[in-house]
């Protein structure tokens, strides 16, 4: 009974490792290779360069396919500043890809465009391709975007010369507009957003469902054995 007990506890042991495996570890870039695979990037603010209490947005990236030479993304982007703002609006996401994308097209969202190169400015540098209501141009202006607590759903078709198995994912960035803040005072100001948190290795639903049935099947089976 002893040595079964420990064999139960060795499985969920196991199956829970296999479920949380994906978490293992964080980095500043993120690499997919399967559908399915999902990671968060939790995105800070800054004016002129220092950072801001209170600015922030969230995307949520998800893999759709990833066929020959095309990776589509599904990208939920948040805007999730504080009441701190009685105003700040996301106008442009943006991030790098290895190897270089070389065309893309934006299917869905609240951004009309979506663009190769460019930069954001307030020190951020340049991006691989944007997503903006400007077209050739990940700085900014005009108007659109998401407003506070706003969320929409980009499916990304990204593009590249050669086949590819997997394709890293670094340097996010998000570009604030009609930034105000009593509170804080600014008055329709712009800024900038890097990852405010270490971005983790993507989990695999696959992954998470292998080790729910492994722990349903180990606590089943411990179970069915007492009774």
């Amino acid at each position: 009974m002893m040595i079964r007990g420990m064999l139960v506890r060795t499985l969920i042991g196991v199956a829970c490792a296999i479920a949380l495996g994906a978490y293992g570890g964080h980095a500043a870039a993120a690499t997919v290779d399967s559908v399915g695979d999902t990671f968060d990037v939790t995105l800070g603010g800054n004016i002129g360069g220092e950072d801001v209490a209170g600015l922030s947005a969230m995307a949520t990236v998800e893999v759709e396919s990833i066929v020959g030479n095309t990776l589509v993304l599904n990208i939920t982007l948040t805007n999730t500043s504080t009441v701190l703002w009685e105003d700040a609006r996301v106008s442009a996401f943006g991030f790098d890809t290895n190897p270089d994308v070389v065309s893309a097209s934006l299917e869905s969202g609240v951004y009309r465009n979506v663009n190769l190169g460019g930069h954001f400015p307030n020190g951020f540098g340049s991006v691989d391709l944007c997503v903006i209501n400007n077209r050739n141009n990940c700085s900014g202006g005009g108007r659109g975007g998401l407003n506070i607590g706003e969320s929409s759903v980009l499916t990304l078709t990204l593009n590249f010369n050669a086949p590819v198995t997997s394709v890293e994912l670094e340097n996010f960035g998000v570009r604030y507009q009609s930034l105000t803040s009593g509170a804080l005072g600014f008055n329709d100001a712009s800024g900038t957003g890097t990852p405010s948190l270490p971005i983790p290795e993507p989990r695999s639903a696959a992954l998470f469902l292998l080790g729910g049935l492994l722990i349903a099947g180990a606590v089943r089976k411990q179970v069915l054995t007492a009774s």
